[in-house]
């Protein structure tokens, strides 16, 4: 009798490779902090990061095993592990202080790691 066969005959259940892709990325906001207006935003802060959006999950706490992309929660908990951290998506949209803040922190981390910032169109 082969080993798969004994198990399944023991009621064992075998291990599968997981279908679906693991997304390595982790944005964070508060309960509730999700606005469908707020997507084009969210689509190209990522992109000036170089994160796909396909790659991240969206959660309102951090997760053991993801990079923490940026933190868009209202109370910021230590440490920071976060590349970015900004205002809430509520006040991105409506403050130009908060989108300033947030433009300098990915001007800074594109610097830092490749050395490019991006330009300003």
């Amino acid at each position: 009798m082969n080993k798969s066969a004994y198990l399944t005959a023991m009621n064992v259940t075998t291990w599968r490779v997981r279908d679906t892709k693991v997304k390595p990325y982790l944005v964070i906001w508060d309960e509730n902090g999700e606005l469908p207006e707020a997507e084009p935003l969210i689509n190209a802060v990522l992109e000036l990061i170089d994160v796909k959006r396909e790659e991240c999950d969206f959660d309102c706490e951090p997760h053991t095993g993801k990079q923490i992309v940026w933190d868009l929660r209202r109370h910021k908990v230590r440490p920071r592990t976060a590349w970015l951290v900004s205002e809430p998506l509520a006040d991105l949209l409506v403050g130009w202080q908060a989108k300033s803040a947030l433009w300098q922190q990915i001007y800074q981390w594109r610097e830092q790691v490749s050395g490019q910032a991006p330009s300003k169109s």
